[in-house]
């Protein structure tokens, strides 16, 4: 898929979509990677040199909240990178970063809440926390694009969004899953062979594989927010107007 166009869109586009996004505006989204996950990133890197989170519990810990933080605000910023595009203007960082920093009260609430539920669900039955994973697997962009008076509420509409959808849901995790796992072990592979052969290359090694870690992010982001356009533009005939009044 060259260009973006607010129509439904199998899963091969939606993919497809997500990549070209990635590879047009790779820089805009790595560097809101790492400026959201890059201190969690590296504490992760630190730790695996260190001991393992086992011997810094403390750090450990903080990482996983950071990175929680962190997540949020890529999966935010990378909505309205998608949405520029979609609208056929340039996105910019900081418009990004805004666009996240203002939604994330609601955001944070969705992702904690969609979590817990999650969380509830999968410890009841695997199946059911599959189905209920997939159902709000569109709750970051409800929360920024729709401004919903709480929390539930966001949950509440990526669980009608996603009604009839969410085996698509799964098979676009599963897609983008394997994506990363094949990227990562491609890179491990190659890093670890070099690190190997010359023992001074072990962290900077780390360094590559850590940095890569961090484009998982936007990738996971444009995907889920094309999927959002996808099922609004074939339950309620969303259009370029109404996605201008949501930026708004």
């Amino acid at each position: 898929m060259t260009t973006l166009e607010l129509r439904p869109l199998s899963t091969g586009e939606i993919l497809d979509g997500s990549l070209t996004i990635l590879r047009r505006h790779f820089g805009l989204l790595f560097g809101l990677a790492v400026i959201c996950q890059g201190v969690p990133t590296a504490l992760d890197a630190y730790l695996e040199v260190a001991g393992g989170p086992e011997q810094h519990v403390g750090l450990a810990l903080l990482s996983r909240l950071i990175g929680f933080f962190g997540s949020l605000l890529v999966s935010g910023g990378t909505v309205g990178v998608v949405s520029e595009v979609y609208l056929g203007r340039q996105p910019r960082l900081g418009d990004a970063l805004r666009l996240a920093l203002d939604k994330m009260g609601v955001v944070f609430g969705a992702g904690l809440l969609a979590g817990i539920v999650t969380a509830l669900a999968t410890l009841a039955l695997v199946i059911p926390g599959i189905i209920v994973f997939c159902g709000y697997s569109v709750v970051v962009q409800a929360a920024v694009l729709e401004q919903p008076p709480s929390a539930g509420s966001a949950l509440g509409r990526s669980w009608e969004l996603t009604k009839g959808f969410k085996g698509k849901a799964l098979g676009l995790w599963a897609v983008a899953v394997a994506i990363l796992v094949a990227v990562f072990i491609a890179v491990g592979v190659a890093t670890e062979a070099a690190a190997a052969v010359v023992s001074a290359l072990e962290v900077p090694a780390l360094v590559v594989i850590s940095a890569f870690s961090l484009i998982s992010y936007p990738l996971i982001g444009c995907i889920f927010t094309l999927f959002y356009y996808d099922l609004r533009v074939r339950k309620e005939g969303f259009d370029l107007d109404m996605l201008s009044r949501s930026l708004a």
